[in-house]
C-alpha cells in the first residue's frame, strides 16, 4: 500500500489559487460545526465532532512536532517519524501485520508533516470504531522502530526528496528559503536535508518519541457517526496507558526566526523560457499579532481578484502570465509571498508596476467597500465549505490547534467580520511597505547574462537599500 504523505512544500507554491468565490455570501448565522472538548488525566486533549449522516468515523492524532522543533541535525526527521508510524508496533510486530490490520478494519489512512504539526488519521466504518481506537492507541504509544523498517522508510522519504529535487524550481526555492530564514532554515523546511535523512538512527526516532509524542503534547479528534458518550467511555480505556511527560517547550522554547535586517536578492538559473519572481517578507505570528493574521487573509483575497487594479495592472497588461499574493499562517513567523511569472523581456517593467502598486496598498481608495465586504464573506464561505467534509474539518482542527489554538479557529469567522480598513493599513505598514524583503528571480542562463546589468535594480525604489 502506498501512503500519500502530503508535506507542505513551499517550493511548489507557484500553482496559483483561483477561487471564483467573489460573489458568494455566507449567511451571517452560519458557523463551524460544533465540537466538544475534554481532557484525560494524562493531559491528552480530546475533541468530538458528531455527524450521523454516514456510518463512518475518523480517528486523528495530532502532535506538536515538525520542522519548527528541528535543529539541522534533525531536519527532516519529523517527516521520517511520520512514515515510521505506519510500520511495526508492539502488537503488529511487522509492517505486513500493520497493513493486514488496516485491511481487516477497512481503514483509509494517511499522515501529514507540516512546520508546526504532524498528524495521523484512520477513517473506517463505524462498527470498527473501538478496534480502530485500539489500533491508533497502540501505534502512537508503542512503535518498534525496527532497523529494517527504518532502512526501508529512509529510502521512501529519500525518494520523496528526489522527486522534489527534480522539480525545476527546487534549487531556487532552497535559495529563497536560505535567504528568508537566514540561519534558521531547518526550522522552516519539513522536507529536510538529504544527509540528515540518510543517516537517521533508531536512537533519534526514540528521542523524538520521548520528547514530543506524549499525551500532553497531542490532540485526539474523533469525528463522524459516534456519540460523546461512546467516546468518553472508550478513549480512556485505550489512551490512559499513554504516559505523560515534561512539556517539551518549557525547557527548550521554540526558536522564533529573527527579523530580516535589510533587503536581499536571490538569483538562480532554470531551464525555462519564463522568468519566475518571488518576493517574501516576514509576516505576523500567532500569539504576537493574531489580528494581523486574518487581516492578511482578507487583504490578499482583495488584491488577487481579477478585477482589482493590482491584478489588472499586471495580468491584463500582458506583463505577467501568473500572479499571486498570499500569507501562510504560522505561530513562529508566517511568510507573506508575492509570486510572479513573467518573461525576461517584461521583467523590468513588471517589477516597476509591482512596486508602484505596492506603494498604493495603504491608500484608502485602493479597494472599494464592496470588494472589502466580498472578501470577508468569501473567506467565510470557503471556511464553512471546507468544514462540510469531516475529514478535511478534522485536519483543519488539528492544524489550528497546533499553530494557533482552537479558540483562534473558533473565533475566526466572527473576527473576519470585525476587520476595518484601518486594520488593513496597519498590517501593510507593519509588515510590507518599506520593510525588508527577499526578492528572488529565476530565469534561463542566457536570459540572466543578457539582463544581468539591470537585475540589481529590480528592488523596491522606495527602500533606501536595494537588493
Amino acid at each position: 500500500m502506498i501512503f500519500n504523505t502530503r508535506i507542505v512544500n513551499k517550493i511548489a507554491l507557484l500553482a496559483f489559487l483561483v477561487t471564483g468565490l467573489g460573489a458568494m455570501v455566507a449567511p451571517a448565522q452560519a458557523q463551524l460545526p460544533p465540537w466538544t472538548r475534554f481532557k484525560l488525566e494524562n493531559g491528552l486533549e480530546v475533541l468530538v465532532v458528531e455527524n450521523h449522516l454516514t456510518p463512518i468515523v475518523t480517528i486523528e492524532i495530532a502532535v506538536k512536532n515538525g520542522s519548527f522543533t528541528e535543529p539541522p541535525e534533525y531536519n527532516g526527521l519529523s517527516h521520517l517519524y511520520e512514515h515510521m508510524f505506519f510500520t511495526a508496533n508492539s502488537v503488529d510486530t511487522t509492517e505486513d501485520d500493520f497493513l493486514n490490520r488496516v485491511d481487516n478494519l477497512g481503514i483509509v489512512y494517511n499522515g501529514q508533516t507540516h512546520e508546526e504539526l504532524v498528524d495521523y488519521f484512520f477513517t473506517l466504518p463505524k462498527q470498527n470504531f473501538e478496534p480502530g481506537l485500539d489500533f491508533m492507541a497502540t501505534a502512537i504509544t508503542s512503535p518498534l522502530f525496527k532497523q529494517d523498517d527504518l532502512h526501508k522508510q529512509r529510502e521512501v522519504v529519500l525518494g520523496e526528496f528526489d522527486r522534489n529535487e527534480a522539480l525545476p524550481l527546487f534549487k531556487f526555492g532552497r535559495k529563497m528559503e536560505d535567504a528568508v530564514w537566514d540561519g534558521w532554515v531547518s526550522r522552516k523546511d519539513p522536507l529536510g536535508q538529504r544527509l540528515t535523512i540518510k543517516t537517521a538512527t533508531r536512537e533519534k526516532m526514540l528521542t523524538i518519541m520521548g520528547k514530543y509524542y506524549i499525551p500532553n503534547n497531542s490532540l485526539l479528534t474523533i469525528s463522524g457517526d459516534v456519540t460523546l458518550e461512546q467516546v468518553k467511555a472508550l478513549v480512556p480505556k485505550y489512551f490512559m496507558k499513554w504516559k505523560s511527560g515534561p512539556d517539551p517547550f518549557v525547557a527548550n522554547p521554540p526558536q522564533r526566526v529573527p527579523p530580516l535586517k535589510q533587503p536581499a536578492f536571490v538569483l538562480d538559473t532554470v531551464d525555462d523560457p519564463r522568468c519566475i519572481v518571488k518576493v517574501q517578507w516576514h509576516g505576523p505570528s500567532i500569539g504576537l499579532d493574531d489580528k494581523a493574521t486574518y487581516v492578511a487573509d482578507v487583504f490578499s483575497y482583495i488584491i488577487t481578484q481579477s478585477e482589482h487594479p493590482f491584478s489588472k495592472s499586471l495580468l491584463e497588461s500582458g506583463l505577467v502570465q501568473g500572479l499571486n499574493f498570499w500569507y501562510y499562517t504560522q505561530r513562529y513567523v508566517g511568510p507573506i509571498t508575492a509570486d510572479i511569472i513573467t518573461t525576461p523581456e517584461h521583467l523590468d517593467e513588471a517589477m516597476k508596476v509591482f512596486w508602484a502598486q505596492l506603494a498604493k496598498f495603504d491608500d484608502p481608495k485602493y479597494f472599494t467597500d464592496e470588494e472589502f465586504e466580498t472578501a470577508k464573506n468569501a473567506l467565510r464561505t470557503q471556511t464553512l465549505y471546507r468544514a462540510e467534509k469531516l475529514s478535511a474539518f478534522s485536519q483543519d482542527l488539528s492544524f489550528w490547534w497546533a499553530a494557533a489554538g482552537l479558540d483562534y479557529y473558533e473565533r475566526y469567522l466572527d473576527d473576519l467580520s470585525k476587520i476595518t480598513r484601518q486594520d488593513i493599513a496597519d498590517y501593510i505598514h507593519k509588515y510590507v511597505q518599506n520593510k525588508p524583503y527577499v526578492l528572488g528571480v529565476a530565469l534561463s542562463k542566457s536570459a540572466a547574462i543578457v539582463t544581468a546589468p539591470s537585475l540589481q535594480k529590480l528592488g523596491n525604489p522606495l527602500m533606501q537599500q536595494h537588493p
